[in-house]
């Protein structure tokens, strides 16, 4: 064997191992030393825990934790050391309904004031935690050491921290229809014998907003807007051609096309007006926390066959806390009219 590749096999026997833990400490941040918070127990509201490690060589010596040893960590129910069930569960990725804000590209290892200044700065593994059901829980840490399972609560021989936290899952607020505001604005400019409305929903609970950030209809693609109403050769009081549009709250521009430019005096023989002229309208979307529908009507049919879809729409409104709403929107064509109602 050359000198080279026994001085890499020296090196190789004398890296340190890993005997044990200096630390396992279960917090909200490493940063902070909380030991409660709450959320929503609807299933998507998250709160973060972070699990900080380290560990320490046969001789004493901090050193820092393989990433198989990390990789194990795993959060449990302080009490019975099990992993999160009964509604409570962890994830390893952040959801748009977290507590925290969303943590800066640049973040790195974190110093935990519990370690002496010459102390290996210590490992974190960072769950996201959510509650289905309302309920308190003690969240404690395990993982796994040389085929020894380590817990956080104190009860094997190698732990080394009695540390968790304490999350409290509320219930999710209900809402009365008073509580929603459901109201319209004209586009305007529109050719003469067009009309679009762009109606608004938005959640003021004793005036105050809360922002509703989604929607969810059942089987309808998430992020696209959705066609859910309308009809051509309607025969009704100046309209005769009618769409409703859902948008996605992430949608700022709608594009619709309306028959126009038709001759208004052919109501006089034919009550459904058809016309061969057409004409494209951008409208604006904003959300400033509110979900928006566009209706658009025509007093002219395009020139095809009869048509009519759509009469009440049941979805979800999902708020800026991750919590949903059953509404529905009811389509009154006769009134040429859209009425929210509860789902």
């Amino acid at each position: 064997m050359s000198e080279s590749m026994d001085a890499t096999h020296d090196q190789q026997n004398n890296l340190p191992i890993l005997a044990g833990l200096a630390l396992m400490n279960v917090k909200f941040d490493a940063s902070d030393n909380t030991r409660s918070k709450s959320l929503f127990g609807n299933g998507r509201m998250q709160v973060k825990v972070q699990v900080l490690v380290s560990g320490v060589d046969v001789d004493g010596n901090a050193m820092h934790v393989p990433a198989d040893v990390m990789e194990s960590i795993e959060l449990i129910h302080y009490s019975t050391g099990e992993t999160l069930r009964d509604g409570w569960a962890a994830s390893t990725v952040q959801g748009r309904f977290s507590v925290e804000a969303r943590p800066s590209p640049t973040a790195g290892e974190v110093r935990d004031d519990d370690l002496t200044n010459n102390s290996v700065h210590p490992q974190v593994r960072t769950f996201w935690v959510s509650s289905s059901s309302a309920g308190t829980t003690q969240i404690g840490a395990r993982l796994s050491l040389n085929g020894e399972r380590i817990l956080s609560n104190g009860n094997t021989l190698s732990s080394v921290q009695d540390s968790s936290v304490t999350i409290e899952a509320q219930t999710p607020s209900a809402y009365s229809m008073e509580e929603f505001r459901w109201y319209q604005t004209r586009r305007g400019d529109e050719l003469p014998g067009n009309r679009i409305w762009n109606y608004r929903l938005g959640l003021y609970p004793r005036g105050q907003q809360i922002k509703l950030v989604d929607w969810v209809v059942e089987g309808v693609e998430a992020g696209v807007d959705h066609d859910f109403a309308g009809g051509n050769r309607l025969n009704e009081t100046k309209t005769n051609y009618m769409k409703v549009i859902l948008v996605h709250p992430e949608t700022r521009k709608v594009t619709v096309t309306l028959p126009a430019n038709g001759d208004p005096f052919v109501f006089a023989f034919f009550p459904d007006a058809h016309t061969w002229g057409t004409e494209n309208y951008s409208v604006k979307i904003q959300s400033d926390g509110e979900l928006s529908v566009v209706q658009a009507l025509s007093e002219y049919s395009k020139v095809a066959g009869k048509s009519k879809y759509g009469n009440k729409l049941h979805f979800l409104a999902i708020d800026e806390h991750g919590t949903e709403h059953k509404l529905a929107i009811r389509v009154n064509f006769h009134e040429r009219n859209l009425y929210l109602e509860r789902g």
